[in-house]
Protein backbone atom coordinates (compact mmCIF):
# COMPACT_ATOMS: atom_id res chain seq x y z
CA UNK A 1 0.00 0.00 0.00
CA UNK A 2 1.26 3.26 -1.05
CA UNK A 3 1.66 6.28 1.66
CA UNK A 4 -0.70 8.35 -0.54
CA UNK A 5 -3.51 5.58 0.22
CA UNK A 6 -2.60 5.35 3.65
CA UNK A 7 -2.80 8.90 3.92
CA UNK A 8 -6.40 8.50 2.47
CA UNK A 9 -7.26 5.84 4.91
CA UNK A 10 -6.13 8.06 7.46
CA UNK A 11 -8.26 11.49 6.15
CA UNK A 12 -11.29 9.54 5.88
CA UNK A 13 -11.82 7.89 9.22
CA UNK A 14 -14.28 9.52 11.67
CA UNK A 15 -12.21 11.86 14.37
CA UNK A 16 -11.66 10.19 17.62
CA UNK A 17 -11.17 6.42 16.30
CA UNK A 18 -7.76 6.09 17.85
CA UNK A 19 -6.57 2.72 19.92
CA UNK A 20 -4.13 3.24 22.24
CA UNK A 21 -2.94 -0.33 23.26
CA UNK A 22 0.67 -2.34 24.21
CA UNK A 23 1.81 -3.71 21.20
CA UNK A 24 1.07 -7.54 21.72
CA UNK A 25 2.75 -9.19 18.28
CA UNK A 26 5.67 -9.61 16.24
CA UNK A 27 3.47 -7.42 13.36
CA UNK A 28 2.52 -4.88 16.08
CA UNK A 29 6.37 -4.54 17.09
CA UNK A 30 7.15 -4.65 13.76
CA UNK A 31 5.48 -1.51 12.57
CA UNK A 32 6.05 0.15 15.68
CA UNK A 33 9.81 0.09 14.51
CA UNK A 34 9.24 1.21 11.12
CA UNK A 35 7.43 4.12 12.04
CA UNK A 36 10.46 5.50 14.36
CA UNK A 37 12.75 4.41 12.02
CA UNK A 38 11.28 6.17 9.18
CA UNK A 39 10.47 9.32 11.84
CA UNK A 40 14.12 9.68 12.91
CA UNK A 41 15.57 9.12 9.60
CA UNK A 42 13.04 11.93 8.27
CA UNK A 43 14.78 14.43 11.14
CA UNK A 44 17.82 13.75 10.64
CA UNK A 45 18.22 11.74 13.95
CA UNK A 46 19.78 8.65 12.61
CA UNK A 47 20.51 7.21 9.02
CA UNK A 48 18.51 4.51 7.67
CA UNK A 49 19.26 0.69 7.95
CA UNK A 50 18.60 -1.92 5.32
CA UNK A 51 15.80 -3.19 7.63
CA UNK A 52 14.20 0.15 7.77
CA UNK A 53 13.74 -0.35 11.52
CA UNK A 54 15.14 1.56 14.85
CA UNK A 55 15.32 -0.54 18.02
CA UNK A 56 17.42 -0.67 20.77
CA UNK A 57 18.78 -3.75 23.14
CA UNK A 58 16.66 -2.30 25.54
CA UNK A 59 13.72 -3.29 23.72
CA UNK A 60 14.81 -6.71 24.36
CA UNK A 61 14.60 -6.95 27.60
CA UNK A 62 11.23 -8.53 29.35
CA UNK A 63 10.22 -5.35 31.19
CA UNK A 64 10.67 -2.79 27.98
CA UNK A 65 7.14 -2.31 26.74
CA UNK A 66 6.32 -0.71 23.29
CA UNK A 67 2.98 1.58 22.70
CA UNK A 68 1.25 1.23 19.57
CA UNK A 69 -2.20 3.69 18.55
CA UNK A 70 -3.37 2.91 15.03
CA UNK A 71 -6.27 4.28 13.76
CA UNK A 72 -8.73 2.42 11.68
CA UNK A 73 -6.81 -0.43 12.00
CA UNK A 74 -3.35 1.48 10.38
CA UNK A 75 -0.37 2.33 13.17
CA UNK A 76 0.03 5.62 13.32
CA UNK A 77 2.25 6.63 16.71
CA UNK A 78 4.77 4.52 18.62
CA UNK A 79 6.41 5.23 21.81
CA UNK A 80 8.34 2.86 24.55
CA UNK A 81 8.87 2.88 27.97
CA UNK A 82 12.24 1.43 29.78
CA UNK A 83 11.80 0.26 33.12
CA UNK A 84 14.71 0.91 35.64
CA UNK A 85 15.46 -3.12 35.88
CA UNK A 86 18.49 -4.84 34.77
CA UNK A 87 20.98 -2.56 32.87
CA UNK A 88 19.56 0.59 34.08
CA UNK A 89 17.79 3.10 31.91
CA UNK A 90 19.34 4.65 28.34
CA UNK A 91 19.97 8.24 29.61
CA UNK A 92 22.37 6.46 32.13
CA UNK A 93 24.95 6.89 29.69
CA UNK A 94 25.05 10.70 29.18
CA UNK A 95 22.91 11.45 33.10
CA UNK A 96 24.15 8.72 35.53
CA UNK A 97 25.07 11.00 38.22
CA UNK A 98 21.73 13.12 38.07
CA UNK A 99 19.53 9.57 37.72
CA UNK A 100 21.58 7.74 40.27
CA UNK A 101 20.43 11.18 42.21
CA UNK A 102 16.35 10.61 41.38
CA UNK A 103 17.19 7.17 42.70
CA UNK A 104 18.44 8.11 46.08
CA UNK A 105 15.61 10.24 46.20
CA UNK A 106 13.06 7.05 46.19
CA UNK A 107 11.83 7.35 42.64
CA UNK A 108 11.29 4.36 40.62
CA UNK A 109 11.82 5.07 37.40
CA UNK A 110 10.78 4.82 33.76
CA UNK A 111 12.37 6.16 30.31
CA UNK A 112 10.31 7.43 27.55
CA UNK A 113 11.74 7.10 24.20
CA UNK A 114 11.56 5.83 20.40
CA UNK A 115 8.71 8.17 20.00
CA UNK A 116 7.38 8.56 16.39
CA UNK A 117 4.05 9.47 14.77
CA UNK A 118 3.60 9.16 10.71
CA UNK A 119 1.09 12.04 10.34
CA UNK A 120 2.64 15.70 9.38
CA UNK A 121 0.52 17.52 11.52
CA UNK A 122 2.10 19.14 14.81
CA UNK A 123 -1.48 19.99 16.06
CA UNK A 124 -2.11 16.12 15.42
CA UNK A 125 1.06 14.69 17.14
CA UNK A 126 0.98 17.35 20.11
CA UNK A 127 -2.59 15.58 20.84
CA UNK A 128 -1.64 12.25 20.17
CA UNK A 129 1.49 12.54 22.27
CA UNK A 130 -0.57 14.12 25.15
CA UNK A 131 -3.04 10.81 24.88
CA UNK A 132 0.38 8.47 24.73
CA UNK A 133 1.55 9.86 28.08
CA UNK A 134 -2.05 8.50 29.79
CA UNK A 135 -1.34 4.88 28.98
CA UNK A 136 2.28 5.37 29.24
CA UNK A 137 2.08 6.84 32.92
CA UNK A 138 -0.51 4.14 34.09
CA UNK A 139 1.59 1.09 31.79
CA UNK A 140 4.43 2.46 34.23
CA UNK A 141 2.44 2.89 37.36
CA UNK A 142 1.24 -0.84 37.43
CA UNK A 143 5.10 -2.25 37.09
CA UNK A 144 5.89 0.12 39.99
CA UNK A 145 6.85 3.11 38.39
CA UNK A 146 6.26 6.53 40.51
CA UNK A 147 8.05 8.68 37.91
CA UNK A 148 8.88 9.56 34.38
CA UNK A 149 11.84 10.26 32.94
CA UNK A 150 12.67 12.02 29.21
CA UNK A 151 15.39 13.25 26.97
CA UNK A 152 14.38 15.61 24.15
CA UNK A 153 16.07 18.68 22.37
CA UNK A 154 16.34 21.69 24.65
CA UNK A 155 13.85 23.95 22.41
CA UNK A 156 10.81 21.19 23.28
CA UNK A 157 11.50 20.75 26.49
CA UNK A 158 9.10 23.90 27.15
CA UNK A 159 5.99 21.68 25.61
CA UNK A 160 7.16 18.47 28.00
CA UNK A 161 7.05 21.16 30.87
CA UNK A 162 3.94 23.04 29.88
CA UNK A 163 1.55 20.22 28.48
CA UNK A 164 3.06 17.56 30.39
CA UNK A 165 4.26 18.54 34.01
CA UNK A 166 7.97 17.66 33.27
CA UNK A 167 10.23 19.27 35.16
CA UNK A 168 14.05 19.94 33.60
CA UNK A 169 16.86 18.11 35.71
CA UNK A 170 19.69 17.87 33.43
CA UNK A 171 21.84 20.71 31.48
CA UNK A 172 21.88 20.40 27.57
CA UNK A 173 24.54 17.49 26.56
CA UNK A 174 25.60 16.09 23.42
CA UNK A 175 23.58 12.83 22.64
CA UNK A 176 25.29 9.97 20.78
CA UNK A 177 22.67 8.55 19.89
CA UNK A 178 20.58 11.03 17.60
CA UNK A 179 23.70 12.38 15.53
CA UNK A 180 25.25 14.01 18.26
CA UNK A 181 22.69 16.60 18.58
CA UNK A 182 22.01 18.18 22.27
CA UNK A 183 19.66 16.72 24.33
CA UNK A 184 18.20 18.26 28.10
CA UNK A 185 16.90 15.52 30.95
CA UNK A 186 13.73 15.82 32.32
CA UNK A 187 11.88 14.35 34.88
CA UNK A 188 8.09 13.75 35.72
CA UNK A 189 7.06 12.62 39.03
CA UNK A 190 3.60 11.48 39.43
CA UNK A 191 3.34 12.08 43.61
CA UNK A 192 4.56 15.50 42.98
CA UNK A 193 1.82 16.44 40.69
CA UNK A 194 -0.58 14.32 43.02
CA UNK A 195 -3.98 17.33 42.69
CA UNK A 196 -2.86 18.98 39.71
CA UNK A 197 -4.67 18.95 36.04
CA UNK A 198 -1.12 16.50 35.04
CA UNK A 199 -2.20 14.04 37.34
CA UNK A 200 -5.96 13.87 36.32
CA UNK A 201 -4.76 14.30 32.80
CA UNK A 202 -2.56 11.25 33.73
CA UNK A 203 -4.75 8.73 35.58
CA UNK A 204 -8.54 10.39 35.59
CA UNK A 205 -9.80 7.52 33.23
CA UNK A 206 -7.91 4.48 34.12
CA UNK A 207 -7.24 1.66 31.37
CA UNK A 208 -8.84 -1.86 32.26
CA UNK A 209 -6.11 -4.06 34.19
CA UNK A 210 -5.98 -6.34 31.06
CA UNK A 211 -4.78 -3.51 29.20
CA UNK A 212 -1.62 -2.65 31.14
CA UNK A 213 -0.60 -6.29 31.77
CA UNK A 214 2.72 -6.28 30.09
CA UNK A 215 3.19 -8.19 27.30
CA UNK A 216 5.69 -11.34 27.24
CA UNK A 217 7.40 -11.75 23.78
CA UNK A 218 7.48 -15.25 22.57
CA UNK A 219 10.65 -17.06 21.70
CA UNK A 220 10.71 -16.38 17.97
CA UNK A 221 9.68 -12.93 18.30
CA UNK A 222 12.96 -12.52 20.38
CA UNK A 223 14.79 -14.38 17.85
CA UNK A 224 14.04 -12.54 15.32
CA UNK A 225 14.17 -8.93 16.79
CA UNK A 226 17.69 -9.74 18.30
CA UNK A 227 19.24 -11.15 14.85
CA UNK A 228 17.66 -7.69 13.24
CA UNK A 229 19.22 -5.49 16.04
CA UNK A 230 22.13 -7.47 15.65
CA UNK A 231 22.66 -6.63 11.71
CA UNK A 232 21.77 -2.86 12.30
CA UNK A 233 24.50 -2.89 14.47
CA UNK A 234 26.71 -4.15 12.29
CA UNK A 235 26.43 -2.61 9.07
CA UNK A 236 29.59 -3.92 7.50
CA UNK A 237 28.68 -7.83 7.69
CA UNK A 238 26.50 -9.16 5.24
CA UNK A 239 22.78 -9.28 5.70
CA UNK A 240 21.17 -11.88 6.03
CA UNK A 241 17.23 -13.29 5.12
CA UNK A 242 15.42 -12.40 7.68
CA UNK A 243 11.33 -13.58 8.47
CA UNK A 244 9.55 -11.24 7.47
CA UNK A 245 5.87 -9.90 8.52
CA UNK A 246 3.53 -7.45 6.69
CA UNK A 247 5.90 -4.41 6.78
CA UNK A 248 4.34 -0.67 7.24
CA UNK A 249 4.08 1.59 4.51
CA UNK A 250 7.37 3.53 4.46
CA UNK A 251 5.66 6.86 5.63
CA UNK A 252 7.88 9.23 6.89
CA UNK A 253 7.26 12.31 9.65
CA UNK A 254 9.06 15.45 10.95
CA UNK A 255 7.48 13.84 14.69
CA UNK A 256 11.16 13.34 15.88
CA UNK A 257 11.77 16.26 16.39
CA UNK A 258 9.24 16.74 19.05
CA UNK A 259 10.05 14.07 20.49
CA UNK A 260 12.22 11.85 23.69
CA UNK A 261 15.67 11.53 22.21
CA UNK A 262 15.88 7.56 21.65
CA UNK A 263 17.01 4.95 23.67
CA UNK A 264 21.21 3.82 23.27
CA UNK A 265 21.32 2.22 19.94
Amino acid sequence: MSLALVSEKLQSTPPGQIELRIARSQEELEHAFRLVHHSYVRAGLASPNAHGMRLTKFHLLPTTQVMLAKKAGSPIATASLVLDREGGLPADEIYRQEIDQLRCRGLRLGEVGSLADCRESVTRFIHMFRRLTTLIAQVGEAQGCNALIATTHPKHARFYIRQLGFEQFGDPRECPHVQGKPAVALLLDFEKQQGTPVHEHLFGQKYAAADLAPYHWEAETRKYFSAVLEQIQQPAEPLRTLPSVNALPTATSWAATLTSTPVRG
